[in-house]
């Protein structure tokens, strides 16, 4: 069983694994570079669980990533959804519209789940879906650019220990993509609040 899921995965251009080694975290995190594969770091709590669950999964672009994520968190959770979960993802690019919605029906599907999204950078920002994409998720779920404190948590909590060459992990001179990105993002979603409140506005007038 388990060696046909791991086939399938390959076929579709998937990867994942417990902890990721340093230089495929430094490599599709980093926000001045855009690599072609998308990361997902995430730890998850169900249950009351004491300790959180923590894997990570890959997509070369033949499967959005996202995708393979929410299976995976289906099958965890064995497809209840009256269970109770947390969950936190770490991803190397945002969401685009498409998945943004495939996210949202998955949140309808698991009414107890609580999602939060931080990003290292946005996916093709300027495009119209994908923008408004994000303005919807965002109405269910709290979406954040990474900073340096994440960076540093994932270093600490998703990183072989044997592979890493420093202790701690705070990456200054991304600082000005993390600006950028914040500032794309807060722009983003306040231009569709904006557009959204003249049109309930224009409704009354």
């Amino acid at each position: 069983m388990a060696t046909g899921w791991n086939r399938d995965c390959v076929s579709r251009g998937i990867t994942e694994g417990w902890k990721i080694s340093q230089e495929a975290f430094v490599k599709s995190f980093d926000p001045s570079v855009l690599p072609n594969v998308t990361h997902i770091l995430f730890e998850m709590n169900w249950n009351n669980r004491r300790r959180s669950w923590q894997r990570w999964v890959c997509s070369d672009g033949s499967e959005h990533a996202e995708v393979h994520f929410l299976e995976y968190v289906l099958r965890k959770l064995r497809y209840n959804s009256s269970v109770h979960c947390s969950i936190t993802c770490y991803m190397s690019w945002s969401p685009c519209g498409e998945c943004c919605q495939y996210i949202m029906d998955f949140l309808q599907r698991m009414p107890y789940v609580n999602l939060d999204i931080y990003v290292a950078r946005l996916y093709w920002h300027k495009e119209e879906n994908n923008r408004n994409g994000l303005w919807n998720l965002n109405m269910e779920v709290p979406i954040w650019i990474m900073d340096l404190q994440a960076y540093n948590y994932c270093w600490s909590m998703f990183v072989w220990d044997e592979d890493k060459d420093e202790e701690d992990y705070y990456p200054r001179h991304f600082a000005p993509w993390i600006m950028l990105y914040s500032l794309e993002l807060q722009s983003i979603l306040q231009r569709f609040q904006s557009r959204r409140t003249n049109l309930q506005f224009s409704a009354y007038v």
